[in-house]
This record gives C-alpha cells, sequence and structure tokens, in this order.
C-alpha cells in the first residue's frame, strides 16, 4: 500500500499511467514465471528464499500497477457507466475465478492420479496462470488513455493535502476507511466460528462458503443496474445495512437448540450476505472512483487506499489480539418467570448470551453502522428525498430478486423467504407506498458537471 505514494509520484512527473500500468504489470508476470521455475533451477534447500525473493515484487508492482490503473480507468468510464461496467467486470472476475479455481483444484489432484508427478502438475496449473496474464496484457494495451490535464508542479504535501481537504472526497475516505475496519474484524474468524461454535463439518463450511460467493457473482449485475438508476451512496447504504443484519443474526443462531432450524436459517444468512456482498464491494470498489475528480484521481485514490490498508490492516491485529481474551469474558441477559403455582409454570428465557467471538460481531456492528452513517455526509440527494430513494431501491430488489426465482422454484413460500429481508427493511421506510402506487422509483437528479 505504501508504494501507491511513489507511484502517484510518477504519474504527475510522466503522466503516462497507461505506460506505468503496462511496464509494472509486465514486471510482476516475469515475477510469478520466475515463482514457477523456482522448483526446477533451484537447490531444494534454498527454494524458499527464492520464491519469497520472487512473490514480494510480484506484490510490489501489482501495487504500482493498480495505483496508476483506477485513475486511468476513471478518465476513461463516464460517470453514468461507471458503476455498471465495474459490476459486470467484478460478476465476471468473481464467477470466473471461482470456476477456474475448481478446476485447477481438481486438475492438482487428479494428474498425479493419472501417473504425473505432483511438482510438474502444480507448474502446469501455476504456468497456465502466468500465460493467461500475459495475453491480458494484449488486450490492456488497446485500452485508450484520455490526456491528463496539464497542471503545474506541486510538491508531495499539496498533492496529498488535496483530498483530505476535498469536502466531497474527505467523508467518503472516512466511511470507506471504517467499514473496512468493520470488514476485517471479524473476516478472518468466519471459518472458525462456523466449525467451534457451531460445530459444523468442513464441507458444510466449504459449501456455505460457494454458496455466499455465487449469491454475490449472480447480484453484481442487478447491483450495477440499481446504481446506474439511483446512485452508489444508496446502493452502499441498502445493502451495507443488510449485510450487517446477516452479521448481527449470528449471535442468535447460536442460541437456537434445533440443529435443523439452525443450518436452515445459516442457509438463508449466508445467501443473503451473498447478496448484500455484491452491492457492498461494488460500493466500496467504485464510490472512490466516481467522487474523485477528473484528471487528479491518482492522488485522491492513493490517499484513499493507504488509509484504507491502514484500517484493513490493523482490524486483525486486534482481534486477533483480542480474541484469547474475550474467550473469558461473557455477557448475558436472562428473563426469568417464577410463579406460586408451582415450578412447572416457572419459565426462564435466555434471549441474549455473548461471550467470545460474539464481542468482535457486535463491535463489527456498531462501527458498520457509524461508516453506513458516515455515508449522509457524501454529497447525494436533498435530505427529504433519501428515505424516498432508498425506499424505491429496496421495491427493485425485490422485484429483481423475484424474477429468477419464478424460473426456479413454483413455490410461492420459497420466493417469499429470499424476498423476507427487503420485505421487512422496507416497511421500515414510509415514503415505499408511495413509490408503488406511482410504479416507478425516484431517480435523482443528475450531479453538475
Amino acid at each position: 500500500t505504501v508504494l501507491q505514494l511513489p507511484t502517484v509520484a510518477l504519474i504527475e512527473r510522466w503522466r503516462m499511467r497507461k505506460a506505468i500500468t503496462w511496464c509494472a504489470s509486465l514486471a510482476g508476470r516475469i515475477c510469478w514465471a520466475l515463482a514457477v521455475a523456482v522448483p526446477w533451477l533451484v537447490p531444494p534447500e534454498r527454494r524458499i528464499g527464492a520464491l519469497f525473493a520472487c512473490l514480494v515484487p510480484a506484490a510490489a508492482f501489482l501495487t504500482v500497477s493498480g495505483a496508476a490503473w483506477s485513475p486511468w480507468i476513471r478518465d476513461f468510464l463516464p460517470d453514468d457507466v461507471l458503476a455498471r461496467a465495474f459490476a459486470r467486470r467484478m460478476g465476471i472476475a468473481m464467477g470466473a475465478s471461482a470456476v477456474l479455481g475448481l478446476a485447477a483444484g481438481f486438475a492438482i489432484d487428479a494428474l498425479p492420479r493419472a501417473g504425473i508427478p505432483a511438482l510438474s502438475a502444480y507448474t502446469l496449473v501455476l504456468g497456465t496462470g502466468v500465460l493467461v496474464g500475459a495475453i491480458g496484457l494484449l488486450f490492456l494495451a488497446r485500452i485508450p488513455e484520455p490526456q491528463m490535464p496539464e497542471t503545474a508542479r506541486r510538491p508531495w504535501v499539496d498533492i496529498f493535502r488535496a483530498p483530505l481537504q476535498h469536502r466531497e472526497f474527505r467523508p467518503v475516505m472516512i466511511f470507506l476507511a471504517c467499514w473496512t475496519f468493520a470488514a476485517n474484524l471479524i473476516a478472518p474468524f468466519f471459518s472458525v466460528y462456523l466449525l467451534r461454535r457451531f460445530g459444523l463439518p468442513m464441507a458444510w463450511v466449504v459449501g456455505l462458503t460457494v454458496l455466499s460467493q455465487g449469491m454475490t457473482a449472480l447480484a453484481f449485475r442487478s447491483w450495477g443496474a440499481v446504481a446506474e438508476r439511483f446512485d452508489l451512496r444508496t446502493v452502499m447504504r441498502v445493502s451495507g445495512a443488510l449485510f450487517l443484519l446477516t452479521v448481527a443474526a449470528w449471535p442468535f443462531i447460536n442460541l437456537l437448540t434445533s440443529q435443523a432450524l439452525v443450518l436452515t436459517l445459516l442457509v438463508l444468512v449466508h445467501a443473503i450476505a451473498g447478496l448484500a456482498a455484491a452491492g457492498v464491494n461494488l460500493g466500496t470498489g467504485t464510490l472512490a472512483l466516481q467522487v474523485a475528480p477528473r484528471g487528479e484521481a491518482a492522488a485522491y485514490l492513493a490517499t484513499n487506499a493507504l488509509i484504507s490498508g491502514i484500517g484493513s490492516a490493523l482490524a486483525p491485529l486486534l482481534a486477533g489480539i483480542s480474541a484469547d481474551w474475550l474467550e473469558t469474558q461473557r455477557f448475558t441477559i436472562t428473563v426469568q418467570w417464577t410463579s406460586t403455582w408451582g415450578e412447572d409454570a416457572a419459565m426462564a428465557l435466555r434471549p441474549l448470551d455473548f461471550h467470545g467471538l460474539d464481542f468482535l460481531w457486535a463491535a463489527s456492528v456498531g462501527i458498520g453502522l457509524y461508516a453506513v452513517h458516515r455515508l449522509l455526509a457524501v454529497a447525494g440527494h436533498e435530505p427529504g428525498q433519501d428515505r424516498a430513494v432508498v425506499g424505491a431501491v429496496l421495491e427493485e430488489m425485490r422485484a429483481r430478486a423475484r424474477l429468477p426465482l419464478r424460473a426456479l422454484s413454483t413455490v410461492p413460500g420459497v420466493r417469499e423467504v429470499v424476498e423476507l429481508p427487503f420485505s421487512l427493511v422496507a416497511r421500515l421506510v414510509p415514503e415505499r407506498r408511495a413509490v408503488r402506487r406511482r410504479g416507478e422509483g425516484v431517480r435523482p437528479e443528475p450531479r453538475a458537471p
């Protein structure tokens, strides 16, 4: 992440984002090619060091290419298609990575059984990835680069001070930093929670993960259409609140005693979380691009990436340090009813029982809610339009969720279960009824150029 700062200096000096992106990407591919060749060229006792020496520069070149690519694409894509284009790109990338990941795992498992050494199998799979990445450079070279506007030379302090003082971009950075911190606070513990707290076998953990990722890949296009019709801020408010709702449900599902009900709710929660994650990923990956000024996006995006990167690095570190101590803490609320009619009439309920990782889940939800609240400071609709727009988004997402279900299931109850989260949240927005009566959503006024 730190390498984004000198990359901005290179962009300001050379003003050739495409050349920087392409050269850094080529250098990264070369490092990966050398890493693939390490087992064949380096003695066994030196392979770990050699592999480390190849992967560290590859990661560095990836950071440089990403820092130059983002402002380049920001200027290349018009504002009215930016969200839809990134939604389609993210959906295709996630779907392709899932399919190719399964294919690679199958090949590594099947080739040794066919008589091919395991080392050769790994080399074949990784080498194929390097080759495909090299082919991608040919397509990267064909993307036009808009010319950067001429500006006077500025010192580093002035370049990176501008994003911090920008009235519209500063709230975006605060939101993304808080959201990244909240998400990474619990990200390392999802599998641990399922394995230890719910006692699920690894097959169930993998299956739930695949279900969530599949829902994310399928939902990208719908969220992109919604973002194009409304705006990314509204998409983030709706999808972020829906995602936090699924996170908050985990500790309460653990209170249930019926294994069948627990598994059913976990499947439902993972499906809804995958659906919401598509909108969250689209918003966090595109909101800063959309707000950053054209021609000056490099410094803005690099500053945002640096601040968000610090949050994403500190969150799992703090969570790991506090996890052992939190295992010794417990917070329980018990509601007890005693009666003079006898012990059979007594009743005790435990609606809240937090211990261990539950506190991290609660902290993540709290910080995430604050992050969503910070979106109110991002320029967008007029205050009186906000709730009406959110209601229109919920109605549109509910309608979009209904269409594929009609082809998959004719049982009305199944469709209503999937529509339930949108229905519950939509009922909190009174203006949704006016939106439904009009038969169309609220479209915000176009921004001034």
